[in-house]
């Protein structure tokens, strides 16, 4: 039998944790994706997490 890799699941972005974020931010910046709505969710969830 052939070990299969299971594939990782992307998480959602209100169960992620503030170092996930930050990540995250990072990854699309170097994609140069700053605009996207999935950024926008993401910096919205950074500053929810800092806040508290």
């Amino acid at each position: 039998m052939a070990k299969e890799k299971k594939e990782k699941k992307n998480k959602k972005v209100t169960k992620m944790t503030i170092s996930e974020v930050e990540s995250a931010l990072k990854k699309a910046k170097e994609n140069k994706d700053e605009s996207s709505k999935h950024v926008q969710h993401l910096q919205e969830r950074k500053t929810v997490l800092t806040s508290k």
